[in-house]
C-alpha cells in the first residue's frame, strides 16, 4: 500500500516538473517574439499599413510640397497662388484621376526626399531631375520633357570659351544653392573651385544675382529659368560655351520609394495628357523662348513615315 503511493506521488510530481517545464518554455518563447517584434517595428509598419495609393484613392486628396522655381512653380508673392508649368501638370493629372492636390507646404532642395520619406506629403510637386543619387532615396513619375544645364556668366565675361576645365581653379567663384544641382555639379566637376554657396531658404534667383553682383564668376542652369531671369535684368548675363552643356536630365514627379501601384496611376494621366497636347500646351504657356525644354519623342510611329 505504501509503495503504491509513493509510486503515485512520484508520478504526480513527474507530470508537475513536465508541466513546469511546458509553462517554462512558452514563456521564453513568448518573451523572444516580442522581443523580435520590438526590435523590428518596420517591418508590422509595413505589413499592416496602407500604400500611398491606396491612400490617396481613400481620401481623394494628394499632399503635395513645392519649391518656388520658375518657371516650374511659380508663386505669386501677394496671393502666396501656386502656378508654373509642373503645378498646372499635376493640378490636370489629378483632375483626370478625379482627385485633388492640396500644395501642403514649401520645402528647400536638401529636404525633399525625407519629407516624401517620413510621410510628410505625398509628392514634391514642382518637379525635379531624375538622377543616381535620387533613385536611392525617391521613386519617380515618367519624365515630362528633359532639361539641359548649361554654364552661365556675366556679359562681359571673356574666359572660359574654350574649355570647361579652366573652371577647376580656386580663383574661379561659382554660385551654388545647397543641395540643389548647381552645387552636386560644382562639387563632383569641379572640386577645386571657390564654392559661393547660399542656404535653401534663399530665392534661386540669388544664385543669379551673385554673379551679376561681382561676387561670383559663374553658374550651371537651365535657360529656361535664366530667361525668366533676364527679362528684368536684361543684358546681365550670358551662356558661356553653348555648345557644351554640362548635363541632360528627365524632369519628373518625385515620391516615396516603392509605390509602383501609386505611379502607375499618375504616369497613365500623364501618358494622357502627353499624347492628347495638353503637356505640350501647357509647356507653351510658360516657355519664354523655343527650345528652352527638349520634348519626349513620341511613343508610337505614326503610318507611312517608315
Amino acid at each position: 500500500m505504501n509503495n503504491h503511493i509513493d509510486l503515485s506521488i512520484f508520478r504526480l510530481n513527474k507530470k508537475r516538473q513536465i508541466l513546469k517545464l511546458c509553462m517554462l518554455f512558452l514563456s521564453a518563447l513568448l518573451i523572444f517574439n516580442v522581443a523580435c517584434t520590438k526590435g523590428d517595428n518596420s517591418t508590422a509598419k509595413v505589413a499592416g499599413g496602407e500604400s500611398l495609393y491606396d491612400q490617396v484613392i481613400r481620401t481623394g486628396v494628394i499632399r503635395a510640397s513645392y519649391a518656388d522655381y520658375p518657371p516650374y512653380c511659380i508663386k505669386d508673392p501677394k496671393t502666396k497662388q501656386l502656378s508654373g508649368i509642373m503645378v498646372d501638370a499635376l493640378n490636370e493629372a489629378a483632375k483626370r484621376l478625379q482627385l485633388k492636390v492640396n500644395w501642403t507646404e514649401e520645402v528647400g532642395w536638401g529636404t525633399i526626399f525625407e519629407g516624401l520619406n517620413s510621410n510628410r506629403y505625398d509628392i514634391f510637386g514642382a518637379g525635379v531631375w531624375q538622377n543616381a543619387s535620387r533613385g536611392k532615396v525617391s521613386d519617380f513619375t515618367r519624365p515630362m520633357f528633359y532639361n539641359v544645364i548649361k554654364l552661365y556668366g556675366r556679359i562681359n565675361e571673356k574666359r572660359f570659351s574654350t574649355s570647361l576645365e579652366e573652371l577647376n581653379n580656386p580663383s574661379v567663384r561659382i554660385s551654388t544653392q545647397d543641395g540643389a544641382m548647381d552645387d552636386l555639379i560644382a562639387k563632383s566637376d569641379f572640386p577645386k573651385a571657390t564654392k559661393m554657396s547660399l542656404t535653401q531658404l534663399n530665392p534661386w534667383t540669388d544664385v543669379l544675382l551673385n554673379i551679376t553682383s561681382g561676387k561670383a564668376d559663374v553658374t550651371f542652369a537651365e535657360p529656361g529659368a535664366v530667361n525668366l531671369f533676364l527679362e528684368k535684368n536684361p543684358g546681365t548675363l550670358k551662356e558661356l560655351m553653348p555648345d557644351r552643356p554640362l548635363r541632360c536630365f528627365g524632369t519628373c514627379f518625385a515620391f516615396k520609394l516603392g509605390e509602383v501601384k501609386f505611379k502607375t496611376m499618375l504616369d497613365s494621366a500623364l501618358e494622357e495628357m502627353i499624347n492628347d497636347g495638353t503637356f505640350e500646351r501647357i509647356i507653351r504657356e510658360y516657355e519664354k523662348k523655343p527650345g528652352e525644354l527638349y520634348r519626349t519623342a513620341k511613343p508610337y510611329q505614326e503610318p507611312g513615315n517608315n
